[in-house]
């Protein structure tokens, strides 16, 4: 603490003392007391100006540190009301980032449903048209398969007719020709006989009647390998009772002359 030194003193008793004399109104008692100020002496004075020091510096420091107390204190609630207002701020940006967290939470779930919705359907569709796809193909296959069986059907029916038509034909062409090839070998047979026959009546002497015999021998061998049975049959009867009858003619002259000659 500051304290105020003797002359200081001094000069206040002194300014008392003319303040003193200046206020006429004052009694005996006070124009006393301020002649036995000086008595007092510097020190008491000074004592007494440094209390008055002490005291309003201690006035002033108690204001100041009140002063500073409130500035604090006001300083202290800033700074509460700041962390407050950022705890408010905080807690409503959580609140914020929670709500907006679980907005996009629930749009996600929405669009993973709606995604799988689509997905769903479209992999239902595609199944629905490979169903499809797969009945249209097995009737198609079976539809194919009648179709084969029934062209085959038909085609072996087809094929069965024509030959039966065909074999008809061939048999109908196979007889004609061999009725042809028959009349035609019995007209050249009969032509042929018929020539021998009359080279044999040409021929008297019975060397050459033995030739003819022997060809018409050989033919008639020939013709009957040739015709059936039965027409073999018949005209190697034919053939012999021809020969019969050239035989007999071409003897009966010479049995005529003997007898003529037996005769005579």
């Amino acid at each position: 603490m500051t304290r105020i030194p003797t002359a200081a003193g001094a000069a206040g008793v002194l300014l008392l003392a003319l303040a003193a004399a200046h206020f006429p109104g004052r009694g005996p008692t006070d124009r006393t007391t301020a002649a036995a100020a000086p008595a007092e002496g510097a020190a008491g004075l000074a004592r007494r100006l440094n209390a008055l020091s002490d005291a309003s510096t201690a006035r002033v420091a108690a204001e100041r540190a009140a002063a500073l107390a409130r500035r604090r204190h006001a300083e202290n609630e800033a700074a509460l009301t700041r962390a407050r207002a950022r705890q408010v701020v905080a807690a409503f940006e959580r609140q914020r980032n929670a709500e907006i967290e679980a907005s996009m939470a629930r749009v996600e779930t929405r669009r993973t449903a709606e995604f799988a919705r689509q997905r769903n359907a479209e992999i239902a569709a595609s199944m629905a048209r490979v169903a499809a796809r797969r009945v249209e193909e097995e009737f198609a296959r079976q539809r194919n398969a009648e179709v084969d069986a029934a062209v085959a059907r038909i085609a072996a029916r087809l094929a069965a007719e024509f030959a039966r038509q065909r074999n008809a034909e061939i048999e109908a062409s196979v007889a004609r020709v061999a009725a042809a090839r028959t009349a035609e070998f019995a007209r050249q047979r009969n032509a042929e006989i018929e020539a021998s026959v009359a080279r044999v009546a040409a021929i008297r002497a019975a060397e050459f009647a033995r030739q003819r015999n022997a060809e018409i021998e050989a033919s008639v061998a020939r013709v009957t390998a040739l015709r059936t049975a039965e027409a073999t049959g018949r005209r190697s009867a034919e053939i012999e009772a021809a020969v019969a009858a050239r035989r007999a003619a071409e003897i009966a002259p010479s049995l005529a002359t003997a007898d003529r000659a037996t005769a005579e």
